[in-house]
Parts: C-alpha cells; structure tokens; sequence
C-alpha cells in the first residue's frame, strides 16, 4: 500500500547486543532482530514537472524511468508526474531485463515503459539498446552508479546540487537547479535557435 503511494518503504527492526564484545559476526548480528515497524518516505516531485512533461509529450519527447526502486513505487511516481497514463504502462524490473535479448527493443518501443530495480549495468545496457535504435538519448542522474550510462548517452546530464563529482566529470551538462524543467526549457531554448538559423 505504501508503495503504492510513491512511497519508498524501510523495515525497521533492533537487537539488544552485548556491549563488551569487541568482535562481532555480521550473520549473528543480522539474526534474531525483533521488527518494529515500516516506514515510508516520498521525496515529493516539484510542482513544475507535471507540466514540463506535458511540453515533453507535446514535443515528441518520450520519458522512460529507469530507477533502483521496486516496480510499485515506480509506477506511482510515474502516474502522480504524468509520466504514464492509464493502466498501459510496462514495468520491467532488472531481473526480467537479464532474461531479454533483442525483446528489449521491443519493449523500448512502447509508449509508455519504465524500469524499476534496476543495477548501472541495466542502465548502460538500456541506453546502448536506444542509441542502436537511432535514438537520441539524453540520461539524468547524480550517483557514481549513474556514470556509465551518462557518460554513453548522446548528452548526459548530471545534477549540480545533489550530484556526485563522479556523476558531474561524467557529463556533457551540469543542471544547476536539480530542476526537470530547466532541462524541458533548455530543449525548448535550443529548437528555437535552431529553428531560426534553418529560417536564416
């Protein structure tokens, strides 16, 4: 139910330890726990995405989700964004993804898919697949994990607030904001220079 909220949910659980052991075995600390409760946190999507992702649509830009959360928060945040619509939407998850080959392609094809517990190794496997298709493809993110796929994507884009310098070293741009839209703006900002020099 939490995550189906947009909710990312931890268990919290505790053991009471000895503390004049100085040497402690991970198993043995990892067992006998005694379980709390869960809890469940939302980093809430700024008020402005919705609407940048609308002018994505209108654009002809497609939005594909590619995150390490499970597939029912996934598509929450995905819903509560615009990002998807309806019941239509594909949810793959990274062990699905393992046992594709050329399906994956087919996958990326549908209008509406997104990509949930997923490894930087799905990530890169991803952008490689777009990029043999022709498309042109631009990857956020801000953890070193992220690096590989920003750095073979056609302009990667880093986060300047929350990004790692990893992240930052591996990008062709550097979103100063944190901020979705500032990337939907700059699209917009470019397809006009470059309309207007075809007009020239």
């Amino acid at each position: 139910e939490f995550s189906d909220q947009a909710l990312r949910v931890i268990a919290l659980s505790y053991k009471v330890i000895d503390t004049e052991k100085e040497n402690y075995d991970k198993e043995d600390l990892e067992n006998g726990l005694l379980f709390l409760g869960l809890v469940g946190m939302i980093d809430p999507p700024r008020t402005e995405v919705r609407e940048a992702i609308e002018k994505c649509k209108t654009a002809g830009i497609k939005i594909i989700i590619i995150t390490g959360d499970n597939p029912q928060t996934a598509q929450a945040i995905a819903k509560a964004t615009g990002v998807v619509e309806g019941d239509s939407c594909v949810a793959v998850t990274g062990k699905e993804l393992n046992a594709m080959g050329d399906e994956l392609k087919e996958v990326l094809g549908q209008s509406e898919v997104i990509f949930a517990r997923t490894t930087p190794e799905h990530k890169m496997r991803i952008v490689t697949a777009l990029r043999e298709m022709d498309e042109v493809v631009a990857v956020t993110g801000d953890g070193v994990n992220d690096a590989p796929a920003l750095k073979a994507a056609d302009i990667g884009v880093a986060m300047g607030v929350s990004g790692t310098d990893v992240a930052k070293e591996a990008t062709d741009m550097i979103l100063v904001d944190d901020n979705f839209a500032s990337i939907v703006n700059a699209i917009e900002e470019g397809r006009a220079v470059f309309a207007n020099i075809r007009k020239f």
